[in-house]
């Protein structure tokens, strides 16, 4: 199987293409923004101007997405601790937000005496989404990803917050820069604010999301997400570990030290009650796990060797399926797991190649 000279993409992930000298289009694409992505004192005042642009216009600075995990946590921290800025926080329940994340998510809120909110959509909704995102796509993240952008979205212009704050990490940032629609959202992130038409971002992003749904689907999901933007008015989707450094064990640490955050030892993805069960279906389809992408960045910027890279895929990798996951996804969205196996089997051994 082909595999990238630098990272450790191969074959398998979607989109990808070598050059004549065997490296991986995301690589290329990475050593295009790469420059500016280590000027730390150029992007800190980038993230600056975006402040300053906002503070005290609006009702709120920032609305700040969290799910309770570190990422989310450290963030919110950093934003109120450090920077000042008055925010309003908000969580989105999926059907899948787990006990233990929402106690953390309560405690934390309280902690740091911010405004929070749970959003919630319509079930049946939501419920055809994630199946359709399931038989569609054979995973149910998609879903959850979109509504997770479309409620930042929404939410931040329903508040009058005057931008929103994510905490999403360069792996999952630049996994597929270049080639995806979170693309738009780097690009954005790296010019200063004003050269930015943000109504015309999200229109475009939008629109390059929804030719991937059924016509009748898309215009419901839209019609239950942006309620609350009057028109066009849209403000920046801003990603904090753009312009700060991003380092998981560091960040575990701080939290522990400087606040009362307490996932316990498992604190990856520890939110979400049928992340196991997506992450096996993705590699029944897929014959490789899905971290994959994610692992080849911080490889591709020399932060890990590709043999730590490799053991920490192989590490992920499902030996047996996770029953009770599956059996909860299965039944949340009343879909029969065989289909579902016979159509990633189908995918992998016949629609890929």
């Amino acid at each position: 199987m082909k595999r990238c000279i630098r990272c450790l993409n191969d074959e398998t992930v979607r989109g990808i293409r070598f050059s004549e000298g065997g490296l991986c289009n995301y690589c290329i694409n990475y050593d295009k923004i790469v420059p500016q992505l280590r000027d730390r004192a150029a992007m800190q005042q980038l993230f600056q101007e975006r402040i300053d642009r906002v503070r005290g216009k609006y009702d709120y600075d920032a609305a700040v997405g969290i799910s309770g995990g570190k990422d989310s946590m450290y963030v919110l921290y950093q934003l109120v601790k450090k920077y000042g800025l008055k925010v309003r926080t908000f969580t989105m329940l999926n059907g899948f937000f787990s006990k233990r994340a929402r106690e953390n998510v309560d405690r934390m809120v309280r902690e740091f005496g911010v405004e929070h909110e749970y959003i919630t959509f319509d079930p049946a909704l939501r419920k055809r989404f994630f199946r359709y995102s399931v038989q569609h796509f054979l995973t149910p993240c998609i879903a959850c990803s979109y509504l997770g952008y479309a409620a930042m979205i929404n939410y931040t212009a329903k508040i009058n917050a005057g931008m929103c704050i994510h905490g999403r990490s360069p792996q999952q940032m630049l996994r597929y820069y270049g080639e995806d629609v979170f693309t738009g959202f780097v690009d954005a992130g790296l010019k200063s604010p004003d050269q930015t038409n943000v109504n015309a971002l999200y229109g475009e992003l939008l629109r390059m999301t929804e030719q991937k749904l059924d016509k009748g689907l898309a215009a419901d999901v839209r019609g239950m997400l942006y309620n609350g933007v009057d028109g066009d008015d849209f403000r920046e989707f801003t990603a904090f570990f753009l312009y700060h450094p991003y380092d998981e064990q560091q960040i575990v640490q701080f939290l522990r030290t400087h606040t009362s955050w307490a996932p316990d030892d498992d604190y990856d993805h520890y939110d979400c009650k049928i992340h196991r069960a997506a992450h096996y279906i993705y590699q029944c389809a897929e014959g490789r796990p899905h971290c994959l992408p994610e692992i080849s960045v911080p490889v591709r910027m020399g932060r890990m060797t590709r043999r730590q890279g490799m053991r920490l895929v192989q590490r992920a990798f499902y030996r047996e399926k996770p029953r009770a996951e599956m059996k909860m996804l299965c039944n949340a969205l009343q879909v029969h797991e065989t289909p579902i196996r016979v159509k990633a089997w189908i995918y992998r051994n016949f629609v890929k190649k």
